[in-house]
């Protein structure tokens, strides 16, 4: 399927018509992120799609102004202050966009949205076999981690995993932003500017007893400490992390302070997911995994060599 579109042009549309249509074709196109970045007298619009930048359109700065308003009016975020940076978020058809604003040093506003599609594309698998071999292998407790690139489907493919895993389990998530609601899970929402950090949640998460912890994604080293010791006190912990394989996720909580020996302990499985378009031009997932389970019962058992008739082996 060929999933060319077209791209609003500035003079032809209203500001608002402009940014809907703008928006709208990005998530049709799967892009991750939309940047709004000026370029001499002009803004130039470019989009992230599979780690690669296109460009959009170039518009006058007057008119990139007026969409930077609209966009910050929609986020609720102070539209007279274009210099320090602001955060904020605002819903688009089935998902959201959140929205990063803050000047550059000629005192000129830049703006980057990064595009939630939520819950509502499902992710197409290169090898179905694979993602059925993969549902069937629930963990009882342990921490599960899924990596990938920005906008590679972490978190579609964790939910999609939850909705088999969950059935007579109890469910809490801890995320931020909740990306989709799940009549079916417990789902707490950070918020930072209130003090209600992911660590501070996890705490209370506990408390509620669930079969499945869910953390939207483990960025420092109090939330990486927060879900070991949740994975090590016989909880499920599902969460998302930034690595560059299923293998590197032990080297990144380790990068994060983790104690290396009781990630090996907690560890159950990572995976790690790409999105790549197939002939038709629509983009697919696969992914690798690493089963931390396999490596710890060949460690434990290579310490005892004269038991399986073989000879201990370093770097496991």
């Amino acid at each position: 399927m060929n999933k060319e579109r077209a791209w609003p042009q500035e003079g032809a549309e209203s500001v608002r018509n402009y940014l809907e249509k703008l928006l709208k074709v990005a998530f049709e196109l799967d892009f991750s992120d939309l940047y709004f970045l000026p370029k001499g007298g002009e803004y130039l619009i470019s989009g992230q799609r599979l780690d690669r930048l296109k460009q959009v359109s170039i518009v006058s700065t007057d008119f990139a102004r007026s969409l930077l308003s609209l966009m910050k009016y929609w986020a609720n975020l102070n539209l007279a202050e274009e210099r320090r940076p602001q955060l904020g978020r605002f819903d688009f058809a089935k998902g959201f966009v959140r929205l990063s604003s803050v000047g550059d040093f000629l005192d000129r506003e830049t703006v980057v949205l990064r595009l939630i599609a939520g819950l509502s594309k499902e992710l197409r698998f290169q090898s179905w076999s694979d993602w059925q071999q993969l549902l069937s292998d629930q963990p009882v407790s342990g921490l599960y981690l899924l990596a990938g690139p920005t906008g590679s489907g972490k978190t579609t493919m964790m939910y999609e995993l939850l909705k088999h895993w969950s059935k007579g389990r109890v469910v809490l998530t801890v995320e931020d932003p909740v990306e989709a609601e799940q009549k079916d899970f417990l789902q707490l929402q950070v918020n930072e500017q209130a003090g209600v950090s992911y660590q501070e949640l996890i705490k209370v998460a506990l408390r509620h007893r669930p079969d499945i912890l869910v953390i939207g994604e483990i960025r420092d080293t109090k939330t990486a400490e927060a879900a070991l010791q949740a994975a090590l006190s016989g909880h499920l912990v599902v969460a998302t992390i930034h690595a560059n394989s299923a293998e590197l996720v032990l080297e990144r909580l380790v990068d994060l302070g983790l104690d290396e020996s009781l990630l090996r302990e907690a560890l159950v499985q990572s995976l790690y997911l790409r999105l790549t378009p197939n002939e038709a031009g629509e983009l697919v997932a696969s992914f690798s995994k690493v089963d931390w389970r396999v490596k710890k019962r060949l460690r434990q058992r290579l310490k005892h060599p004269l038991d399986i008739g073989g000879e201990e082996v370093e770097n496991i």
